[in-house]
């Protein structure tokens, strides 16, 4: 596996992760800080293509996110059934954007930190 594979699939595991574990805690600010910390990190680790990385991570974690309620929980007692649940799922994609973009961001700059460490170690 390259190394962007790499930081994308461990950025995306410590997000899904925390999308498990945050909601007990509501915090809005809590989570944007923990998704800007990752993407900064899976930035730095992947070396290149940080703002993908970012962006990707986002949504990866929100996929996985989905996948393990799903087969916790199923789709609920919602009447609208399957199709409901697929659109309340594309809905959520749009919604992702807030985190999306502030990770895409802080992607580019940890792989721009890290270009900016590797000449000053030169």
């Amino acid at each position: 596996m390259t190394r962007f594979a790499l930081a994308v699939v461990a950025g995306t595991a410590v997000l899904a992760i925390a999308f498990l574990r945050l909601p007990a805690m509501s915090a809005p600010a809590v989570t944007m800080a923990v998704v800007v910390l990752t993407a900064l990190g899976t930035g730095f680790f992947a070396a290149r293509r940080g703002a993908l990385a970012g962006l990707a991570i986002v949504y990866l974690g929100n996929l996985v996110f989905v996948a393990v309620n799903l087969a916790l929980r199923g789709t609920g007692e919602d009447p609208s059934g399957v199709a409901g649940f697929i659109g309340r799922l594309l809905i959520v994609q749009v919604v992702l954007l807030q985190f999306a973009i502030p990770a895409a961001l802080a992607g580019w700059a940890g792989t721009w930190l890290r270009r900016r460490l590797a000449r000053a170690r030169r």
